[in-house]
């Protein structure tokens, strides 16, 4: 049987560059050894320098410059007088000039200091806003007022479930798609609110003032609308779908597009034409633009903050 000859000559080459191989990892091993000590030693630095430490380091060799650059321009000695002759001048400029330095950085610390605790308040009046705690909620409802948060878009969007509200004074509130299910808002003043794309689901509204309200695209689903007062609210795309709307006040309400299929009526109910609900009534006079004795308002008054597709 005939042998494979083994390659001498390939073998030493590579044992050598295996051993080359070996020489550079360990050169990398030695040097990465060799730097950590100084980038311990740059980061210890690093972290003892602070502000304050900078300044005094400066002022110290502002100071041990100003007194060599004294004794060589006087070898005679040193006497105040002289002193103060030579740098009065530059003393004077440099002290304004720190002066003015330390008042605009204070002012912009101030200032900062004050958006920061603006914003905590902010935040913290909206987690207030929506407690299940009556008096709580109604406390931050009058503080957002006052702050003018209330009406500015601050709280759009934001999840106040289950918020207890009532009898709270929120009318012209820019609540646009907050999410209010299960929120107590019985007897509240919700006049002129905005509550566009706002979820009211199982929301109990019982008595409350929504005059000329925008509830466009709102969803009101199964929620407890007893006795509300809806003169001139924007109620167009809305889901009614179960809602009690019984002894609700409907007139020259805008139900364009709106859902109500399941809902709940009775006698007291009065439509958006001003008649009474009667089991003949017909819901879809007032939903469906294209029926043919459609009834709609003469005015509504939109809220034009966000287009959700009028007709």
């Amino acid at each position: 049987m005939r042998e494979t000859p083994i390659n001498n000559h390939n073998s030493h080459d590579a044992a050598h560059a295996s051993n080359a191989a070996a020489s550079s990892n360990g050169n990398g091993l030695s040097q990465r050894v060799r730097t950590k000590p100084s980038k311990r030693l740059w980061a210890r630095i690093s972290d003892s320098m602070s502000v304050q430490l900078v300044g005094i380091v400066l002022l110290a060799l502002a100071l041990i410059t100003g007194l060599i650059g004294y004794a060589d321009q006087h070898p005679e000695g040193f006497t105040f007088t002289q002193f103060i002759e030579d740098f009065y001048t530059n003393i004077s400029t440099e002290l304004a000039s720190i002066a003015i330095t330390v008042l605009i950085i204070d002012s912009l610390n101030r200032r900062r200091e004050s958006r920061l605790q603006e914003a905590h308040t902010r935040d913290q009046l909206t987690r207030q806003f929506g407690s299940s705690v009556n008096e709580v909620a109604r406390r931050a409802a009058e503080e957002l007022r006052a702050r003018g948060w209330l009406t500015d878009g601050t709280l759009q969007e934001h999840d106040l479930r289950g918020a207890h509200l009532e009898d709270a004074k929120l009318w012209d509130a820019d609540l646009q798609g907050v999410n209010f299910t299960w929120a107590k808002l019985k007897n509240a003043n919700l006049n002129r609110v905005n509550f566009v794309g706002a979820d009211l689901t199982q929301a109990n509204l019982t008595a409350a003032s929504c005059k000329y309200t925008d509830l466009r695209s709102a969803n009101l689903f199964e929620a407890k609308l007893y006795r509300v007062n809806f003169l001139g609210a924007d109620l167009r795309r809305a889901n009614l779908k179960g809602a009690h709307l019984e002894n609700s006040k409907l007139n020259e309400a805008d139900l364009r597009g709106a859902i109500l299929d399941d809902a709940c009526f009775d006698e007291m109910t009065i439509m958006p034409d001003g008649e009474a609900w009667t089991p003949d009534t017909d819901i879809a006079r007032f939903t469906d633009s294209h029926h043919a004795a459609h009834w709609s308002p003469h005015s509504t008054q939109d809220m034009p903050r966000i287009d959700v597709g009028d007709e």
